[in-house]
């Protein structure tokens, strides 16, 4: 009830938010949840059946480590609920260097380092036959990945924090937070909450919480189409067909191969900037034929009738790096925020981290690079 003090509150129960509020009441602590609309919505970054997982990182080795965590913890939640939340398709990866000779080097060094390995046509075609390879391009298959069933993760991580005691409040939407001596006040438009921690988890929504830090995020609306495959043989998951990633002149495409009566699902973050409360939600008919004419051209056969177009929002740091760090002026309020369009596979992780920053003061994982710092070092640091 509004008035009630808490040892924490998080706000925001997503892909970060949701695995914290477990894992902080599983260590027994009181723990109030507090979500604007209902876990699994359809209106932030994680919606839409399922999201890409895999171990390896291109943006540095700092990440691997909570990588391989994340899927020991996807493999310990399956456990406990007897639920599949991963599953395993392995990755192709379609690179048009061209002239760009950083491809073929950043290819090599990941095949190095025993993540990838580079196919040229005659084992591309050999192996997974749909793809079609370019003047200039290479491509390469990583086996440790998949996707993730992220509204099941979400919506699971949510129950077990309430199995364990924790207060859940949904479309419940915070108006804002004050330190309160060594504490937090939060206000939301049903009343007010007091704790000891704050954890603050809203995504897209983290700069209207965070305003006084001025963080440099910006918010991007991605599109997803979803095609009913017309050569299931090559793609659909039973048959043997991978996650892709389509790094091609066109853009940088990503999807997941059809499944159940899910179909194949290509998306793309347009670089439209926006906002979480003005993005557009609605997806064009020219926005579904780009799609189309991509996968026909490099993926022929797995868009045959379209079965469904969404959108979703990417917020991205200005150097692609998360935050996951303490508030510089407030020590009693922990951040989780900028996860640039690669968030939800380390969705378990971030819980773990997260819940030890608000718990113990300090983590076992390595973090000093998604410090909040970084930034404040920086102040010229732009979008």
């Amino acid at each position: 009830m509004s008035g009630e003090t808490y040892d924490v509150i998080v706000v925001g129960l997503g892909a970060a938010g949701s695995p914290t509020a477990y894992r902080l009441a599983q260590r027994g602590l009181k723990v109030l949840g507090l979500e604007m609309y209902e876990p699994g919505h359809a209106l932030g970054s994680s919606h839409g059946y399922h999201r890409m997982i895999r171990k390896s990182s291109i943006q540095g080795d700092a990440y691997e480590p909570l990588a391989s965590r994340a899927f020991e913890l996807w493999d310990e939640l399956a456990a406990e609920t007897g639920q599949e939340f991963l599953t395993i398709t392995g990755e192709v990866r379609l690179l048009a260097g061209g002239s760009d000779p950083r491809y073929h080097v950043n290819a090599e060094e990941m095949a190095r380092r025993g993540f990838w390995e580079i196919l040229d046509e005659a084992e591309l075609g050999k192996r997974f036959p749909g793809f079609r390879l370019y003047d200039g391009m290479i491509a390469t298959y990583e086996a440790d990945a998949g996707f993730l069933w992220s509204e099941r993760g979400i919506i699971t991580h949510v129950e077990l924090a309430r199995k364990h005691g924790a207060t859940i409040r949904t479309s419940e939407e915070v108006l804002n937070w004050a330190a309160d001596g060594e504490g937090v006040r939060v206000t939301t438009q049903n009343g007010e909450y007091r704790a000891g921690r704050l954890v603050i988890t809203t995504g897209a929504y983290a700069g209207e919480l965070l305003a006084d830090l001025e963080l440099p995020i910006q918010v991007n609306r991605s599109i997803n189409g979803y095609f009913e495959p017309s050569k299931p043989e090559w793609w659909r998951a039973e048959n043997g067909a991978p996650d892709f990633i389509l790094d091609v002149p066109e853009g940088g495409f990503y999807g997941m191969p059809a499944i159940g009566d899910i179909g194949l699902k290509i998306g793309l973050s347009t670089q439209d900037k926006t906002g979480p409360r003005t993005i557009r939600r609605t997806i064009e008919p020219r926005e579904v034929e780009y799609l189309r004419q991509t996968l026909e051209k490099y993926m022929p056969g797995a868009a045959g009738r379209d079965l469904a177009a969404i959108t979703c929002m990417d917020a991205y740091t200005v150097d692609d790096h998360f935050i996951i760090d303490r508030h510089p002026e407030h020590p009693q309020v922990i951040l989780g925020c900028g996860f640039s369009g690669r968030g939800y596979k380390f969705s378990p992780v971030l819980g773990e981290i997260l819940s030890d920053l608000a718990a113990d003061g300090q983590t076992r994982h390595d973090i000093s690079f998604l410090s909040v710092e970084r930034f404040r070092a920086a102040p010229d640091a732009q979008l």
